[in-house]
């Protein structure tokens, strides 16, 4: 059974949601922060997820300024080289991104953040490396697996369909469905954070 927890959860993210609720943390509120991902163009690859986790938590702090809750934010980069993979609503954009890691390495960036509630800032970037196998032209014109990376970074996803593509990952799991369980509950606590479960 789930008890409500001290946290705030900046994302209009389901599989963020989800993954907390797997270690048992359900969100006393959960806030869209609503910030424009282009305007960090223009920020290193490196350094992106983080900064716009860190604007995101901002972002629900300035929504919600009198909360006494814990904000937590996180975001996700895929990228190989100097091109990064975004989300797409187009199934001709995913057909594209399977192409092209076909058979490759990639990685994925996630920037977490956490605000705690006297003002303390946490931030931290985890990398993980995935690899896809090659992939035939039938499994990447496949219509299932197409639609399963619709609006998923990467035009994948590890935890569905993606499972079937991904041959091996090194680092975390969960960093590439959305959000590193490990990291995150290491910088609440290391804010002072106990859950109340």
């Amino acid at each position: 059974m789930l008890i409500k927890s001290n946290i705030t959860l900046a994302s209009s993210s389901k599989r963020r949601l989800d993954l907390l609720r797997k270690i048992g943390i359900e969100p006393y509120r959960i806030i869209n922060p609503e910030i424009n991902e282009m305007n960090f163009e223009d920020i290193p690859i490196n350094k992106r997820p983080r900064e716009i986790a860190f604007q995101k938590a901002l972002a629900a702090k300035e929504k919600n300024p009198a909360t006494d809750n814990f904000i937590i934010a996180g975001d996700n980069i895929v990228f190989r080289g100097k091109k990064t993979y975004d989300k797409t609503d187009k199934i001709s954009e995913v057909k594209r991104y399977l192409n092209e890691l076909s058979g490759k390495k990639h990685f994925v960036l996630g920037g977490l953040c956490v605000l705690s509630p006297n003002g303390e800032i946490s931030k931290r970037t985890v990398k993980t490396e995935v690899f896809f196998k090659k992939l035939s032209n039938t499994e990447i014109s496949d219509e299932d697996l197409q639609k399963d990376g619709l609006n998923k970074a990467g035009g994948y996803a590890i935890q569905n369909l993606g499972s079937l593509i991904v041959s091996k990952i090194k680092g975390s799991y969960f960093n590439v469905v959305g959000l590193c369980l490990f990291e995150l509950v290491q910088m609440l606590k290391g804010l002072g954070w106990k859950n109340i479960n």
